[in-house]
C-alpha cells in the first residue's frame, strides 16, 4: 500500500468508472468522489496513459534493446507510481480510481489496466441507447460545433463501449465487476448508491447519501446536459429524444442496430422493439 499525505495507507487496486460516453459516468463518478475517504478522478486518464506507456515498449524507436526487460521493469514500477499520484489527491483517502468512458472503448486498455491492477474494481454504468445517441448528436463543443457530425459514428461508439465493457466484465470475477443502469440511479438515486457502496466494501456515509436525495430534489449539471434533467431516465422521453436525431428514412436501420443492446439491458423486449418498428416510416 501506499499512503496520503497525512500517512493513511491507501488500496492497491483502483476502482474504475467506464461506460459509454453520455451514460452518466461523471454523475457517478460525484456520487464517489463525495465520500471523504474516496479519492475519484474525472477522466485524469492514468490508465489510459499507463496502457500506452507500456505498448511504446513494443516501438523501435522508443525501446530498441533491452525491450523485454524494461517491459518487465515498467509493470513492477508504474503502478506503484500510478498509486502515489492519487495518494495526494485527498487527504484522508483510502480507495482511489479515475472515471473516464473510453477506458470500455478499447479491450487492450482494460486487459492492461486488470494485468497491472488485478484487484482493480470495474463499475460499468448503461444507459438507454436511444438516449445516449440523441444526446452525442446533440453535444456542442464551446465553439458550437457537434462532438459527433455522422451518426454511424455515434452508433459505432455506442456498441463498441458497451460490447468491449460486457467482453471484459464476462472475464472477471464477479466481486470485480458491477454493472448498473443510469435510470435506476436516477429513479432511487440513494438506494442504487448503497446497493454499489455494499458491492465495494466501502461504508455508506451522510456525505454520499445527501448528496443523492440533494439531486434527487433537484438535478444539476454535471456534464453538459443536452436534455431536462428532470426527465431523465424516462423511457418515452429517450424515444422521443431518438426520433428528433435520427433521420426518418434512417429510422428502422438505426433501431434495429440498437435493439441488441435495449433487449440485453432490459429497455425494451422483442415484442416492444417489432412494435416500435411497425410505427416507423420506410426506410428510404
Amino acid at each position: 500500500m501506499d499512503s496520503d499525505a497525512q500517512g493513511h495507507p491507501l488500496v492497491d487496486d483502483p476502482i474504475i468508472v467506464l461506460g459509454a460516453p453520455r451514460s452518466g459516468t461523471t454523475y457517478l463518478q460525484s456520487i464517489l468522489d463525495r465520500h471523504p475517504a474516496i479519492a475519484m478522478t474525472n477522466e485524469v486518464r492514468l490508465f489510459e496513459w499507463l496502457h500506452r506507456a507500456l505498448e511504446l515498449t513494443h516501438e523501435a524507436e522508443a525501446v530498441l534493446f533491452e525491450r523485454d526487460e524494461f517491459r518487465a521493469h515498467l509493470e513492477r514500477e508504474l503502478p506503484a507510481l500510478v498509486r502515489r499520484y492519487f495518494a495526494g489527491k485527498k487527504p484522508g483517502a483510502r480507495w482511489w480510481g479515475d472515471k473516464n468512458p473510453h477506458y470500455a472503448a478499447s479491450t487492450a486498455t482494460l486487459a492492461t489496466i486488470a494485468r497491472a491492477f488485478p484487484g482493480a474494481r470495474f463499475v460499468h454504468i448503461v444507459r438507454d441507447a436511444r438516449a445516449v445517441l440523441a444526446s452525442l448528436l446533440n453535444k456542442r463543443h464551446a465553439d458550437g460545433t457537434p462532438w459527433i457530425s455522422h451518426p454511424e459514428y455515434a452508433h459505432t461508439m455506442i456498441a463498441n463501449h458497451l460490447d468491449f465493457a460486457r467482453e471484459h466484465g464476462e472475464a472477471l470475477a464477479a466481486e470485480q465487476f458491477y454493472e448498473l443502469r443510469y435510470e435506476d440511479l436516477v429513479a432511487n438515486d440513494e438506494q442504487v448508491a448503497r446497493e454499489l457502496f455494499d458491492w465495494l466494501g466501502i461504508p455508506f456515509v451522510e456525505e454520499v447519501a445527501a448528496f443523492c436525495r440533494d439531486q434527487a430534489s433537484e438535478r444539476t449539471s454535471f456534464s453538459g446536459p443536452t436534455s431536462d434533467l428532470q426527465a431523465a431516465g424516462n423511457r418515452e422521453a429517450a424515444q422521443t429524444a431518438w426520433s428528433q436525431v435520427a433521420p426518418p428514412p434512417q429510422q428502422r436501420e438505426s433501431l434495429r442496430f440498437l435493439a441488441p443492446y435495449l433487449l440485453r439491458y432490459g429497455y425494451e423486449t422483442e415484442t416492444s422493439v417489432e412494435a416500435l418498428i411497425d410505427t416507423l416510416p420506410p426506410a428510404g
